[in-house]
């Protein structure tokens, strides 16, 4: 029976390596180097709460683009730090960057789509650049993104960032984004397919064509999404339209949260979220990971510690090394610290905490709260 079951484990394993390197092998990535033949105008839209230790080092990048048409509108989502003092200053000194009151939230939406909505009706631009507060951009952001998008005639362009980890805790945590992601979603059929079910999109990152923002109703039509820039993807392609996901580490980079507890409260919010609240599916993907992450190496460790002819010890031993092959492919790619590698076990760990935790606030705990805000949409609306 174990090893029946240590054959399954394998070559469920063995599949997602397959699609993983498949992946790899296909993801492209955004040319800094490359400038556009038109020159549209940008409008860089940056929805900020609370971002008083982010939104200048954000800004510092924007205003030194390469790229010669371009706004800048930071909304102050109801923040109670220095946010707005910092986007004023900004704002008193250079005129590309404008200030944008935000107005209180309206009940059934949630935080970000509201902002990014009264941000995206303030823009002029023809196209809408979506970035987040704490990222951080290269001159080339703007110009290689454009140059991407005309190249790729993407109707939404979206960029995974590099990943600025310092911590323990973000190098052991952070990293399972990019081994979930290019594990088990099969990226090439993200621009081939038509099915809204491949689709994708990073939150930092997301520059539209306005016209198709507009055509697929905006942040209005996800008014109650905790994770948008997923269910924006999918209306992309729903409609029609082109969606292209590359590789944007060598244009913007971010530094998504700074403690274990920013991660867990962080990821708390999405996760059962987007599973769309469902039991059966987020509770298949933390079978799937205990049984793939985070079992293996604790057999493993069993055989260290007890040796015993157990039969199924090599195949333990392969499932090991595939899953940290797999975790050393991606390091590379994305610039991530190879000997987080090792805390694989731990921080998959900790993922499908996150993940219960997640169910715990939306179905016990009266809501998914986030900035200061709880979001319980069986009573239609966000309580402050």
């Amino acid at each position: 029976m174990m090893i029946d079951y240590q054959i399954l484990v394998l070559g469920l394993l063995f599949s997602v390596a397959i699609i993983a390197t498949i992946n790899m092998l296909t993801f492209r990535s955004i040319n800094p180097h490359l400038t556009p033949k038109r020159r549209p105008l940008v409008s860089v839209l940056i929805p900020a709460r609370n971002e008083e230790e982010n939104i200048g080092v954000c800004l510092s990048g924007l205003v030194a683009q390469d790229y010669p048409r371009f706004e800048i509108l930071v909304l102050d989502d109801c923040s109670n730090d220095g946010t707005a003092e910092v986007v004023k200053y900004w704002q008193d000194h250079n005129d590309r960057v404008r200030y944008v009151q935000g107005k209180p939230l309206k009940p059934g939406w949630v935080g970000k789509c509201f902002a990014c909505q009264q941000l995206a009706d303030e823009a002029k631009g023809d196209i809408l650049l979506f970035t987040d507060a704490d990222t951080m951009h290269t001159r080339q952001s703007i110009a290689a993104a454009v140059a991407a998008m005309e190249r790729s005639e993407a109707d939404l362009l979206t960029a995974i960032p590099l990943l600025t980890l310092k911590s323990f805790w973000e190098r052991t945590v952070m990293p399972m984004l990019h081994f979930t992601t290019f594990c088990f979603l099969p990226f090439p059929l993200v621009s081939a397919s038509r099915n809204p079910k491949f689709a994708m999109a990073s939150g930092q990152y997301m520059m539209f064509r306005r016209s198709v923002y507009e055509a697929i109703g905006g942040h209005a039509a996800v008014k109650d999404a905790m994770v948008d820039d997923v269910w924006l993807s999918r209306l992309v392609k729903k409609h029609g339209y082109k969606l292209r996901a590359m590789d944007g580490v060598r244009i913007v980079s971010t530094r998504m949260f700074s403690s274990l507890r920013e991660i867990w409260d962080g990821f708390s919010k999405n996760l059962f979220p987007g599973f769309q609240y469902s039991l059966p599916a987020i509770s298949a993907v933390i079978v799937f990971n205990i049984i793939t992450s985070i079992l293996p190496f604790i057999f493993l460790l069993v055989d260290f510690l007890h040796p015993h002819n157990y039969g199924w010890t090599e195949m333990v031993e392969a499932q090991v090394g595939i899953v940290l092959l797999l975790r050393l492919m991606m390091a590379h790619r994305f610039k991530l610290n190879i000997l987080a590698t090792l805390t694989h076990p731990i921080g998959t760990a900790i993922v499908v905490g996150i993940a219960m935790n997640s169910v715990r606030w939306a179905l016990l705990s009266g809501g998914v709260r986030w900035k200061g805000r709880t979001y319980d949409f069986k009573s239609e609306g966000a309580t402050p």
